[in-house]
């Protein structure tokens, strides 16, 4: 569905970039479905509530699962621009693309039980601090409490956490670079090529950031998990500055 509006619309990037995969292949209709499971995994993983009180509770819990899906839904992103870009159907990617999926499925109930614990103690700390003082806020405190972690457990969630966004943005650069050693067979030009290496070092951004929050709570143990998570908070900030380079550097290159 999604291919065929970008086929109507454009077959060219705004940046110039030639789209080669407008059609959809069985490989990405895989890759959709798993995605869409991997949402539906969040949703089901959660208790279904019996009582008014516990559906109050159960809200608390939105915070944390509005940064799952964004984040899911951005590795989508990244993934169906890659083939959009290339279109590649060749051994290297199908190879790639299989061991994306299996981290990602393998990486929502990590992903899952981080998210919900941090977004229900924001949003209760809020609510908290407006005064708010019913039942449902008190379950939320209970089970908070009932789930804290320990400083090794920290570590752990903190470990785990950085290692599957590490191979799934770590995936993604191997097929952005087996696109570029392709580049002939492709017929890229010097700008697609360019754009090619901007989009291999922006993952390699991703992929050291993953690299910097790990290495936090390896040094300096669980108790330093709070840095190790605002470590990510570099992710926004270098891309940003990555891409206004990008786009000067593009200008001075390729626009008279």
């Amino acid at each position: 569905m999604a291919k065929k509006f970008f086929a109507k619309r454009t077959e060219v990037s705004n940046e110039g970039f030639r789209y080669r995969g407008l059609t959809s292949t069985r490989l990405e209709n895989l890759t959709d479905a798993i995605f869409g499971f991997a949402i539906t995994l969040l949703v089901i993983a959660s208790q279904v509530p019996k009582t008014y009180v516990e559906l109050q509770a159960s809200m608390y819990s939105f915070i944390g699962f509005i940064f799952c899906i964004m984040l899911l839904l951005g590795l989508w992103n990244n993934h169906n621009s890659f083939f959009l870009h290339y279109g590649l159907q060749d051994k290297i990617t199908k190879t790639l693309n299989f061991l994306f999926l299996f981290v990602l499925l393998f990486y929502v109930y990590p992903l899952k039980y981080l998210f919900s614990y941090l977004g229900t103690s924001i949003y209760a700390r809020i609510m908290l601090s407006l005064g708010d003082n019913s039942e449902a806020l008190r379950l939320v405190i209970e089970d908070l409490q009932g789930a804290s972690m320990d400083s090794t457990q920290w570590k752990d969630i903190m470990i785990r956490f950085g290692l599957g966004l590490f191979f799934m943005y770590f995936f993604l650069f191997l097929m952005h670079l087996n696109a570029l050693k392709r580049k002939v067979a492709l017929a890229l030009s010097s700008r697609e090529v360019f754009i090619t290496k901007t989009f291999l070092q922006a993952f390699a951004i991703l992929v050291g950031i993953t690299i910097v929050s790990m290495l936090i709570v390896i040094l300096f143990g669980g108790k330093s998990a709070a840095i190790s998570g605002f470590a990510y908070l570099l992710v926004p900030v270098l891309l940003l500055t990555h891409r206004s380079y990008r786009n000067k550097k593009m200008r001075s290159l390729f626009e008279d």
